[in-house]
């Protein structure tokens, strides 16, 4: 028996990539029950956690695609906070929050109408092994100052604390997808408690934690295999290696420590490398192995495939770096400075062309390990091989399909 495991990072609005990803799998008129039954455990967070409700609410997958390309249904889950609430003095020095979190809630409960307000014990649907498919959801528990998952089942894995989740669906996706700082204005209240965006917690990218409850499950390592999908991730080499002849634009500053600085850093830190690392211990913690000298490399045997674009230069460092295909300086530049709470539509229309020149294997995938000058050690350069992989896996052909047109849910 072959147990099968979808992984969805968060990102905000960046989860598009995500979609887009299993349209390219799917088919965007496929449903979200359709692709679920290609797996047995689903664990996500934040943005991902809105595209794991949405599977689970059995939208097509063009339809959930809306929820971050059509700006109207966007909008209503980034709502903007009014202009008075934005008058703070703090904000000449220190990020201030964009978005109400109460508005977020009120757009949850409008879009998952009909799996939203059961409990998630309750969501039984049926899964690769004809049993009931396993969710997950990471939090952060801002009371208790720990990783809260919420889970649909009692997993070994939380039998000493919180075995299942007793909340809703809408409250376990309105908790884990509460970014704070210059995002969200408040924790999320539920149940009594108050949450956070999961990524605080290190599980930005929720892999690891959907193999530790795979294996908690009793499950054999030889026996796993897990779908991890991004929402992009920048890579650039440090300026301090830049050539006189190369652009600055492609490379990563070296940071100035202060106040404002610092604690932008600290918001950031939920997409930054700890999550990325957590699919290499997912990697080694299904039997994955490492490569013995450096000409086996990449390992591409795994039991995972990681799909995520990264925003990187063409090149190394001995050769030199350029631009990557299909960008110019400008919409380079522009897509390094997006955060992960996107609502412009001409920044959303910049994510989408990433996300195709991605697909196109003009923009790179990030390996499970990379070593010097990003060189892929463990997993796929090009999303084109790494898709391909996950298919001999599953069995399931792609379908090439792609179609945007979706009804407003709204």
């Amino acid at each position: 028996m072959k147990y099968h495991i979808l992984s969805l990072d968060g990102g905000g609005a960046w989860a598009l990539i995500q979609v887009k990803t299993l349209i390219k799998l799917y088919g965007a008129e496929a449903r979200g029950h359709a692709v679920l039954r290609h797996f047995d455990l689903v664990a996500a967070n934040s943005g991902g956690s809105i595209v794991a409700a949405a599977l689970i609410e059995d939208f097509t997958l063009a339809e959930i695609l809306a929820l971050f390309t059509s700006e109207p249904q966007r909008r209503a889950i980034f709502s903007e906070l009014p202009w008075y609430a934005k008058l703070n003095p703090l904000g000449l020095f220190l990020p201030l929050p964009r978005f109400s979190t109460a508005q977020k809630y009120q757009a949850l409960i409008a879009v998952f109408k009909r799996y939203g307000a059961k409990p998630m014990r309750d969501i039984q649907i049926l899964g690769k092994n004809n049993q009931p498919i396993l969710f997950v959801f990471v939090s952060y528990d801002y009371d208790r100052d720990r990783a809260k998952f919420f889970r649909s089942w009692p997993s070994l894995a939380g039998a000493i604390t919180s075995p299942y989740a007793d909340i809703s669906l809408v409250d376990a996706v309105h908790a884990s997808s509460n970014a704070p700082i210059q995002f969200f204005d408040q924790p999320a209240q539920i149940a009594g408690g108050q949450y956070w965006d999961g990524g605080l917690t290190g599980y930005n990218n929720p892999v690891l934690a959907a193999a530790t409850e795979a294996i908690a499950a009793n499950w054999k390592k030889d026996q796993i295999a897990i779908l991890s999908i991004g929402t992009g991730s920048a890579m650039l080499p440090l300026l301090n290696t830049r050539k006189h002849n190369e652009s600055s634009l492609l490379f990563k500053n070296q940071q100035t420590s202060s106040i404002q600085n610092d604690i932008k850093k600290v918001a950031a830190t939920i997409l930054a490398d700890p999550p990325d690392s957590h699919t290499f211990l997912a990697h080694l913690l299904i039997g994955g192995r490492l490569p013995l000298t450096i000409d086996e490399c990449p390992i591409i045997d795994s039991g995972l495939v990681r799909l995520n674009p990264l925003i990187q230069a063409n090149g190394n460092s001995e050769d030199g770096w350029t631009l990557p295909n299909g960008f110019d300086e400008v919409q380079f530049k522009r897509l390094i400075n997006l955060d992960m709470a996107v609502v412009a539509q001409t920044d959303i229309d910049l994510i989408v062309h990433f996300c195709e020149l991605w697909m196109q294997d003009k923009a790179h995938n990030q390996a499970i390990r990379s070593g010097k000058d990003f060189i892929c050690e463990i997993g796929f350069t090009r999303f084109t091989d790494a898709i391909k992989k996950w298919q001999s896996y599953t069995l399931t052909p792609l379908t090439g399909q792609h179609h945007e047109h979706s009804r407003q849910l709204f």
